[in-house]
């Protein structure tokens, strides 16, 4: 997939004019001449002297990551992660959107029989037992699901996991099978504070030294601390061996907590894995751990080792109503003093169904899921947006095209995908959400020109909605490499939320690549309009002052022209009016002037030297009238 796939889409001319996504070095030189895109002028007024006066304004540029995940959603990230990143990337604002049904555990398996590798039935959807080997074993190694022995206390005695190991040397070599739990939603990934894992084990008889079986955990992803590197923190619990029974020791972030069983007999085990990690690590945060693999295997160190496994079942307290709310933010504020320059709040995502929707603001709390009818999501969806207006907080559209991930379709698919989804949208106001995920190089297929297109669509029939940018990150381990890795910023007096808030309802931000552009963009109409309002006036053409700082050399910024109309009709006209080279920033901020013989919006995006969009300011609604649905009362100029 290249830049351009990604930024520009396939055949977007609209009424013979070249639209945002297809200027050309022309235009550039064209508008930098003050011919053919439009004319635009200096101000002499330096961007630096732009930042002294929203500052004096009492603004300031405030950045926010806003929609990512830790160790209460289904990867491996962290808390700690996440706000090492924020750190690392200059982000001031960090906010924790964790999925709501995996904070209460909804629908999580609670019991395995281990009746079959593929598709034992029961309270949850079946998981995928996929085998897995590691160094040189003999051929006698073996394992799968077999009718017998079975543990007499499993409630559907019909068999059990078997797993084999014979190392051919004296190194270490592993037969055991890995719970793929992606097919059913990954079920048994959760934050671990709470959690108790009871299980059968039967551990053969044989020579401790050979070897033992291994219940190996993989939890979250953490920073390099105290010594130890960055990397997912692993617990394998042993069971027989050559370890100590009772004792517990860490090995960089391997802890090895090893079991009493007695070998030949059913053991029943009960794990706390929280427990050990605040004995194995006494520095980390305990509670910022997840359950992201579970590995069951037969461990050699050069003899034949097997066993079996039963009647796995999980204990998960701290899920219930808003609880595990108030754990996050504990966990929150435990975490303040060891990062003091990101402000960190506490978010939500709405997402047990095909339509996700974050919380930003005041009041989260968690819906019942357990009252919702299996049709009834969209419904559930809806209350909760409620919910949110009602709490005073904002409400996001996120990732519209949907929230999988995978390669980019034709351009001809996104093109009818997009004008398919914008007509949904307008018919149902984007579920009247106030922010919409736009800068996405790549989600469900769609590339940025397309979600930046759907945006378009919407703002050109009067629905304002804010732009936002996100990386919708789980992991937190390298923010700035990650393809999907934009930031939000706004013109906020402070980085409090009771700021940052309005800023966003107001839609006093613009979006951009964490990686690409670190600068600032503003607009503002008629020297008393700021971006994100709607003005309305009957003059044939309108001052617009463009501010961006920071701009990469080379880069160019785009005026983006939309005309606006009151139907669900088509696509309006869009079309870029004017590219002003990086340079001309240096020596000033930028005045356009601005047809407004009939309604537009108007708003810019940075173009990097290699054709690529790395960051879009929010518009500006110059309208001749007022619209038919009104204008909100924090957008009104």
């Amino acid at each position: 997939m290249c830049d351009d796939d990604v930024s520009r889409p396939h055949d977007e001319r609209v009424m013979g004019t070249k639209t945002a996504n297809q200027v050309s070095r022309r235009s550039v030189l064209q508008a930098a001449l003050g011919v053919g895109g439009g004319v635009w002028t200096h101000d002499f007024r330096r961007p630096d002297e732009a930042l002294a006066e929203a500052a004096a304004a009492g603004l300031l540029p405030v950045s926010m990551a806003m929609h990512i995940h830790a160790s209460f959603s289904e990867h491996d990230g962290s808390m700690d992660g996440q706000l090492q990143q924020a750190k690392a990337n200059g982000v001031k604002v960090l906010f924790s959107t964790d999925h709501d049904y995996r904070l209460n555990a909804f629908d999580g398996r609670r019991v395995v029989h281990f009746t079959s590798l593929t598709s034992e039935t029961g309270d949850g959807r079946p998981w995928q037992w996929v085998q897995q080997r590691t160094g040189a074993l003999a051929s006698t190694s073996a394992g799968g699901i077999v009718s017998t022995p079975a543990s007499p206390k499993d409630t559907v005695p019909t068999g059990s996991l078997y797993v084999r190991a014979d190392s051919t040397t004296t190194a270490r070599a592993t037969l055991g099978y890995y719970a793929e739990a992606q097919p059913a939603d990954w079920n048994y990934h959760f934050n671990l504070d709470g959690q108790t894992w009871t299980f059968e084990v039967l551990a053969a008889s044989g020579n401790p030294a050979s070897g033992y079986l291994e219940l190996l955990m993989g939890t979250s992803s953490h920073p390099s601390t105290a010594g130890r590197p960055a990397g997912v923190y692993t617990l394998s619990y042993r069971f027989g061996g050559p370890g100590v029974p009772g004792t517990r020791h860490a090995q960089g972030t391997l802890g090895v907590i090893n079991v009493p069983v007695t070998p030949g007999r059913w053991s029943t085990v009960s794990i706390t894995p929280t427990d050990d990690i605040a004995n194995l690590w006494p520095d980390m945060l305990a509670r910022d751990f997840a359950s992201s693999s579970l590995t069951l295997n037969a461990v050699s160190n050069g003899g034949s080792v097997s066993g079996h496994f039963d009647y796995l079942r999980f204990t998960r307290l701290n899920t219930s109503g808003d609880v595990p709310l108030q754990n996050q933010r504990e966990l929150m504020a435990a975490y303040r003093s060891r990062y003091p320059a990101v402000h960190h709040y506490q978010g939500l995502e709405i997402s047990r169904g095909p339509l996700h929707v974050n919380w930003f603001g005041p009041g989260v709390s968690l819906g019942d899921y357990g009252n919702m009818p299996p049709d009834g999501y969209l419904a559930f969806v809806q209350q909760q947006i409620t919910r949110i207006h009602a709490a005073g907080a904002l409400a996001s559209y996120n990732h519209p095209y949907g929230g999988f991930r995978g390669p980019l379709l034709p351009a001809t698919q996104q093109d009818a995908g997009q004008a398919a989804l914008a007509q949904a949208l307008l018919a149902n106001n984007a579920m009247d959400c106030d922010i919409m995920e736009v800068g996405y190089p790549a989600r469900a297929g769609y590339n940025l020109a397309h979600h930046v297109g759907l945006w378009d669509v919407l703002s050109g029939h009067a629905r304002f909605l804010t732009g936002n940018g996100v990386s919708d990150d789980h992991v937190g381990t390298g923010w700035a490499a990650s393809l999907n890795n934009w930031v939000t910023s706004v013109w906020a007096p402070s980085p409090s939320l009771t700021a940052l808030i309005p800023a966003l309802r107001r839609g006093r931000a613009w979006t951009a690549s964490v990686s690409r552009f670190g600068g600032a963009l503003d607009l503002q109409a008629d020297g008393s309009v700021p971006m994100g309002s709607v003005s309305v006036a009957t003059v044939p053409k309108r001052s617009l002052r463009i501010v961006a700082t920071a701009l990469p050399p080379d880069a160019v910024v785009e005026v983006v022209r939309g005309k606006v109309d009151y139907t669900n009709g088509p696509a309006a006209t869009l079309g870029v009016v004017a590219a002003i080279p990086a340079g001309s920033f240096l020596s000033g901020a930028v005045r356009q002037w601005i047809d407004t013989t009939s309604s537009c919006f108007v708003r810019t995006q940075v173009r990097a030297a290699d054709g690529v969009v790395i960051a879009l300011s929010n518009p500006i609604w110059l309208l001749r009238e007022t619209p038919p649905r009104g204008i909100p009362v924090a957008r009104a100029a």
